[in-house]
């Protein structure tokens, strides 16, 4: 059995999600600001974490990544499409004024990609740009860590530097058909949500509901 914890980041209200099964193995999903947070929630529970994963590049999202790599000695798991933004990290952490140091990725996921195994934990693995060119959503047991392409009631932004409106377009279309309508959806910000409750009531997508 799966368990999650959202954890409400310091930076921008950004959602950290810690993913956890029976044997106490958990896996770490866009660590934004707050690595304490993080790290007293794995010490409560007596988890130990196995890996860092992040759904896209930008800063709120993996401020403390480099933290959890370091103090855990574990790998790290994003799109190779976030590389130009991990390039410019020194350029987003001084203009979000942000203490952080970029993180190494050990394992880079290609946008071609339909699975990723991560020791007992498999994901089905779905690229959805247009927030950010390297953006990735990722589902296991009805769960969907979407990031910043679904918000409740909302999408992410797609007036960014490296955004695409008709990318997004696109994510958004072959994401909502893609899921069973009672997936529960784990975003970047706000709610968590569900498929079927964001296809009835979010104006973004509700025309796309059949």
């Amino acid at each position: 059995m799966l368990n999650y914890k959202k954890i409400i980041s310091r930076l921008l209200d950004q959602n950290i999600y810690i993913l956890s099964n029976d044997d106490k193995e958990a896996i770490i999903i866009d660590p934004g600001l707050g690595f304490d947070l993080i790290d007293a929630y794995l010490k409560s529970e007596n988890l130990s974490p196995i890996a860092v994963l992040a759904t896209h590049a930008h800063i709120d999202h993996i401020a403390s990544a480099n933290d959890c790599i370091k103090n855990y000695n574990i790998p790290f798991y994003i799109c190779r499409g976030n590389s130009i933004m991990l390039d410019h990290y020194d350029i987003m952490k001084g203009y979000m004024h942000v203490d952080s140091e970029k993180p190494e990725v050990s394992h880079w996921i290609e946008d071609s990609d339909k699975k990723l195994i991560i020791g007992s934990f498999e994901f089905n693995v779905h690229y959805n740009p247009g927030h950010s060119p390297g953006c990735m959503s990722f589902e296991i047991d009805s769960l969907i860590f979407c990031g910043d392409l679904i918000f409740k009631g909302s999408i992410g932004r797609t007036d960014l530097q490296t955004s695409n409106p008709a990318h997004m377009e696109k994510s958004l279309e072959m994401f909502v058909n893609s899921f069973d309508v009672n997936s529960t959806l784990l975003p970047g910000h706000r709610e968590i949500t569900t498929l079927d409750y964001e296809l009835k009531t979010n104006p973004f997508l509700v025309k796309y509901a059949k």
